[in-house]
């Protein structure tokens, strides 16, 4: 599976602790990645360097490469806006802007310079669909964003996150708030978008990585303990580490 981004001797310090430690990996490219381990072992401070949300936390310190494509995400003249752009996120609860349905998507294609009205349009209701949430919504669009149900309004976030068309979708446990029909709804969204985008999912449910993941990275206490297809890592591991988690002997 050709990597899509390429991660090499990454480390991350909060101040003294030392929260990733040497980590190396590689992300395949349209498939969807699942970040597995017990609470605690640097999933999320891992995700928030893809997209360097890792900079707004005070005294923090990081080493090494953060590869997409043929750009260092981590050199200084790394452009933080541009590489956003790249990344469409989802929060373990959604955050829609305080504004209308559609108000939230046209904001991301704004704030890049798009200003025709009609393509505006166009691109709101391609979204929407891209989402699975234009049927739910298109009779209302200039409702507040906050009316919807709480898995409305993460399908919402997420066609917002694709409106600035990234190359990337991160998802930090995107499923955690949400009822077993907003999940599934999700789940069977990210399927589909995998054809066009590669997708980096956090995930505390080893059922959700079964269902998902084509690819798995293992990580314990800041160290990325096994990667590999879905098969390898959940049906045959091969570290020690991972098959008590696997077996749920570790959690």
């Amino acid at each position: 599976m050709p990597a899509h981004i390429n991660i090499q001797n990454l480390n991350v310090y909060y101040g003294e602790r030392h929260a990733l430690k040497n980590i190396n990996l590689e992300i395949p490219d349209n498939k969807i990645t699942c970040i597995i381990g017990p609470s605690g072992c640097g999933k999320t401070t891992l995700l928030k360097c893809f997209n360097r949300l890792i900079d707004t936390y005070d005294n923090v310190k990081v080493d090494g490469k953060l590869m997409i494509g043929s750009e260092n995400i981590f050199d200084n003249n790394v452009e933080i806006t541009h590489l956003r752009k790249k990344m469409g996120l989802l929060s373990q609860r959604p955050f829609p802007l305080p504004m209308s349905i559609y108000e939230n998507v046209a904001y991301g294609p704004r704030i890049h310079g798009l200003k025709d009205k009609k393509k505006v349009d166009e691109l709101v209701e391609f979204y929407l669909k891209e989402a699975s949430i234009w049927d739910e919504v298109k009779d209302r669009l200039n409702a507040p964003a906050s009316r919807l149900s709480i898995g409305q309004q993460q399908r919402l976030c997420l066609a917002r996150g694709l409106a600035v068309e990234p190359e990337i979708i991160l998802g930090d446990e995107p499923t955690s708030a949400l009822d077993p029909v907003s999940s599934k709804n999700i789940e069977e969204k990210f399927l589909q978008l995998k054809e066009k985008y590669t997708l980096v999912i956090v995930t505390h449910s080893f059922a959700q990585a079964r269902r998902l993941a084509d690819y798995v990275v293992f990580m314990y206490l800041g160290e990325m303990v096994e990667q590999g297809s879905a098969n390898q890592v959940l049906e045959n591991p091969v570290q020690e580490r991972t098959k008590e988690y696997v077996l749920g002997k570790i959690s």
